[in-house]
């Protein structure tokens, strides 16, 4: 079992005090409303929870694809990119943890810390082609083509109304609009390259790519809804892969007791262990959980080596 570790002991060179600094505009402190919040959130929690384990999942309970694919297209249409501006008005806070501090944070705070762990990922590894499977509205890609124009990105989403969110950006602007820029947590190379970026409707049991068409294929909180084609989505991935799998996903060693435990078996998440995956053809070399997490669902960034590779 491979051990999760410190920010620290990474190859990334990630310090604590980046993530402080790309977290901090979507923070407010108090503490108060904080542990008021979880203490209802935690009690809804149980209630559904209990109701699982004593009733079972029936087939309308259970995240099946049309209704992930109905749920996350109607959020893709209703986001609009513009909400990633550092001066947007927020969105509603959520409960946010790091180790010992607590904090209600937008959720993009957590896209734009995440955005960092790609990015030091794909400069550790220096890959030529990328694919997002579950890429939603495109905004990882879109900022990562900034900084690597030399990557030929790829991403693929099981909603039709992702990748058009996505699309709608390219054919709208020149170069990538000054907020999205603003919001990247380094530095981008050619606020152009986003318009080379590809995006297209596909299904992660079945990707529309011949073996080992990529150097790597990243998946954020895409996997956290598949838990019930887990098997063949991770297969998926293995095959087109020929190299690494970087995922930051709930893997059950983030969520292994408590409150976390129990919102994974409620909501239907993943269940599945970073262990398990060399029965998918990937080797984990190293997982984390160290970053600013939500309350009850936390997540492990993992990198692994596609089995039978030579890099």
């Amino acid at each position: 079992m491979i051990p999760l570790s410190p920010l620290e002991a990474l190859p990334l060179g990630i310090t604590r005090s980046e993530i402080e600094r790309l977290f901090q505009p979507f923070v407010k402190v108090d503490d108060e409303l904080w542990k008021l919040r979880f203490a209802r959130r935690n009690r809804k929690i149980w209630r559904q929870y209990l109701k699982r384990r004593l009733f079972g999942w029936h087939r309308h309970s259970q995240r099946l694809k049309a209704a992930v694919a109905r749920e996350y297209g109607n959020e893709w249409l209703s986001i609009d990119h513009r909400s990633y501006s550092l001066d947007a008005a927020p969105e509603k806070h959520s409960l946010w943890q790091w180790g010992s501090q607590r904090s209600l944070a937008s959720n993009r705070g957590g896209t734009r810390v995440r955005q960092l762990l790609l990015v030091r990922t794909i400069e550790l590894l220096q890959p030529r082609r990328v694919l997002e499977v579950g890429c939603g509205n495109g905004i990882n890609l879109l900022l990562l083509a900034g900084r690597f124009p030399e990557i030929a990105f790829t991403g693929i989403d099981l909603t039709q109304e992702g990748p058009a969110a996505a699309r709608r950006v390219q054919q709208q602007n020149d170069l990538l609009p000054p907020y999205l820029q603003a919001f990247a947590p380094v530095q981008l190379h050619d606020p152009a390259a986003f318009k080379r970026v590809t995006f297209q409707t596909g299904d992660a049991t079945a990707l529309p790519f011949a073996p080992k068409s990529f150097d790597l294929v990243i998946t954020v909180l895409a996997l956290e809804q598949m838990e019930r084609i887990r098997d063949q989505a991770l297969n998926e991935i293995a095959r087109v892969s020929a190299g690494h799998a970087f995922m930051i996903e709930p893997f059950r060693e983030a969520n292994a007791s408590g409150i976390a435990r129990r919102y994974v078996v409620a909501r239907d998440y993943l269940r599945a262990r970073v262990s398990d995956l060399p029965q998918h053809g990937m080797q984990p070399l190293w997982a984390t959980t160290d970053m600013p997490q939500e309350a009850f669902l936390k997540a492990a960034a993992v990198l692994a080596k596609v089995e039978g590779t030579s890099a």
